[in-house]
């Protein structure tokens, strides 16, 4: 689909509010121009990112806090960022999706969604998108059938939608076409009148190196990690505190070693016999990498194991916890009017000061992950407790 085509459906649609999901693990210039195309096709006034906070879907702490990262989305083009509550945010593509569409839709005052992906092809995206939300008994003998085979999920849907949409092109399989697909599809199951809309990435978002102008997130990651410049791809982050999950190594192997087996079987993601393969693994491994290399297997990915293993240490539990209110992270001015209109427009309570709000089930895990989140910080001076409620959200100041 043209650039062309789009900005004229878009503006035939009127649009006002642009709703975008992501995680800025870190922020860098591709988010950057990802924000400008959107507003450039729709015309939009207002730009709102929801976005996950102390975890991310990898199942692992965000390299940089919340609010700093939130922060540098303000400063570079988004006028609100809202938190995605743990409990979505370390899920499955199908599940991380839904969660945030749910909540965008419930703010009242999204009317579209903008979404980056490996391919332009809108018909295999909405075709895929389409099956997923309303799945056929062919579709789940499908999966079931290579599920059965010893394949994991994410392979065993591949094959299905294969099966189901001859000649499909492989390039709606990437991750972030999986995810638009995801997103896609839940807006058709919440019959939403949130409008979705793409555009083509100009990276591979797994990617250690890229030809482009852009580095992907886990370039950049890496690039940090490594002590390289990466200033000609991100903004400078040179004055923030940095996490990384192998800081919690021994808090990992001791609560999985000393953690009651069937106590995990309530924990969000579980099937029969992951109690074990953790406990297990967590027994005879000396470090972080050798627990996950024990765990991971041809049916369990490194990531679904990381967010098994971030569920079971925050408590994220089956059934999934309700979710009554909208955590505020950064804002501008136009922002600041967008949180009125939430609070005109929407069943969600908008939290600006964790201490002033009553707290849920759902918000004590984000707080937790938060907490826990705060033990991986490469600082220990950046260790400390309860930074959800000594932190404000960061306000763009008009000079």
């Amino acid at each position: 689909m043209s650039i062309g085509f789009l900005k004229k459906w878009v503006n035939f649609l009127n649009f006002n509010t642009i709703g975008i999901i992501c995680e800025y693990n870190p922020f860098h210039f591709g988010h950057k121009y990802h924000i400008n195309e959107a507003r450039k096709i729709s015309g939009c006034e207002n730009v709102v990112c929801i976005m996950s906070g102390s975890m991310v879907q990898r199942g692992e702490p965000a390299i940089f806090d919340k609010w700093s990262r939130a922060k540098t989305a303000v400063e570079n083009g988004a006028d609100l960022v809202v938190e995605l509550p743990a409990c979505f945010a370390l899920q499955s593509a199908d599940n991380f999706a839904f969660g945030a569409v749910s909540v965008l839709d419930r703010l009242g005052i999204i009317d579209a969604l903008c979404f980056g992906a490996e391919t332009d092809d809108i018909s295999s995206l909405e075709a895929a998108a389409k099956i997923i939300a309303f799945p056929s008994e062919e579709y789940n003998n499908a999966i079931r059938e290579k599920l059965e085979m010893g394949e994991g999920y994410p392979g065993a849907c591949e094959y299905a939608l294969t099966k189901l949409i001859p000649g499909v092109s492989k390039d709606i399989f990437s991750p972030n076409s999986t995810l638009a697909i995801a997103y896609m599809s839940s807006v058709l199951k919440l019959n939403s009148k949130i409008k979705p809309f793409c555009i083509k990435r100009k990276n591979d978002y797994h990617s250690d190196k890229s030809e482009d102008d852009f580095q992907s997130a886990t370039s950049i990651r890496n690039m940090i990690s490594n002590g390289e410049d990466y200033t000609a791809f991100a903004p400078d982050y040179s004055l923030l505190q940095s996490y990384n999950l192998k800081n919690a190594e021994t808090f990992i192997l001791g609560f999985f070693r000393t953690v009651l087996p069937h106590t995990l079987k309530s924990i969000v993601g579980y099937e029969p016999g992951l109690e074990n393969l953790v406990t297990n693994s967590a027994k005879k491994a000396c470090t972080l990498e050798e627990f996950f290399d024990f765990c991971t297997t041809k049916r369990y990915t490194l990531h679904r194991i990381k967010r098994f293993c971030m569920c079971a240490i925050i408590g994220i539990k089956t059934p999934f916890p309700s979710v009554d209110y909208v955590r505020i992270l950064a804002f501008n001015s136009k922002g600041a009017s967008l949180i009125r209109d939430i609070k005109e427009k929407s069943d969600l309570i908008p939290v600006t000061k964790a201490a002033d709000y009553q707290g849920s089930e759902a918000f004590s895990i984000d707080v937790g992950a938060g907490d826990f989140a705060s033990l991986c910080c490469n600082e220990p001076n950046g260790r400390q407790w309860g930074k959800d409620f000594l932190i404000s959200p960061w306000v763009e100041k008009i000079i």
